[in-house]
């Protein structure tokens, strides 16, 4: 590999999503180059190889706490890595491969202090599209995604960052956007496995201040009619689904 490049996310209980981004980001990073914080998960989804596993303890689902933990591993990493990328466990940074080529092609060239991905949502079809094969090409296997600004997030740096909990933004405002390095969210790829998901991120505890301001309320949505709703129509933003064709191009990344 050419530059020097760590990966670090936190799960728990992911045994839908960890596996699939530790293959997708195996590929660009070494075994011992990737950080997995494991927030007490109990489904064995962890207990494999190909990482660097360290065990935190905290007792609710706490955003702050989130972004403080994977920031403080940011800023310890870049003293020793030339790129550090953080990320969510269903989140997939890829380039545009006409463009920049691989992800890991991406990272070799990358010589800024920090740029922002743009945000796109993949969207399950469930009327006209099957469940997900996790063993095959995921994006081979969905027709529709829409953009999220949310989701254009600042997390490939080549310096120590500064985030708001959720790590959608610095807190110093900057921003450095390539519209060509998207951010391929994942928790609406299949519509049976999103509602389990919400259903166990809602029967554990939130933090109170979690709680006080909404943040990942769409988590604790498990109610049939209102999970719909929300599924097809609340981006979690102010802006309104506008559904997109996948391009061909992209259809291979993952």
């Amino acid at each position: 590999m050419g530059r020097s490049r760590a990966l670090v996310t936190i799960v728990r209980n992911e045994n839908v999503f960890f596996p699939l981004w530790l293959r997708y980001y195996g590929q660009f990073f070494a075994p011992e180059d990737i950080y997995v914080f494991d927030h007490g998960s109990s489904d064995g989804s962890t207990d494999v190889g190909g990482f660097n596993k360290e065990v935190v303890s905290h007792e609710t689902v706490d955003h702050n706490w989130m972004r403080k933990t994977i920031q403080a591993k940011q800023n310890e990493l870049i003293e020793r890595y030339d790129v550090v990328l953080i990320n969510d466990v269903d989140e997939i940074i890829a380039p545009n491969p006409e463009k920049y080529g691989t992800l890991g092609d991406f990272i070799d060239a990358f010589d800024e202090e920090f740029v922002n991905c743009h945000g796109y949502e993949l969207l399950h079809h469930r009327d006209t599209e099957p469940p997900i094969d996790l063993e095959a090409s995921i994006m081979a296997q969905r027709g529709w995604w829409f953009p999220n600004f949310a989701y254009s997030k600042p997390i490939l740096a080549t310096v120590p960052m500064k985030w708001y909990d959720g790590f959608h933004a610095r807190q110093d405002g900057r921003a450095n956007f390539d519209y060509d390095l998207r951010l391929i969210h994942l928790h609406r790829f299949d519509y049976d496995l999103c509602r389990e998901r919400h259903r166990f991120r809602s029967s554990v505890p939130w933090s109170g201040r979690d709680l006080e301001s909404n943040s990942g309320y769409q988590n604790r949505i498990t109610d049939d009619e209102k999970f719909e709703y929300w599924f097809y129509n609340d981006s979690c933003t102010m802006n309104p689904i506008e559904e997109e064709r996948v391009p061909d191009i992209w259809r291979t990344v993952f």
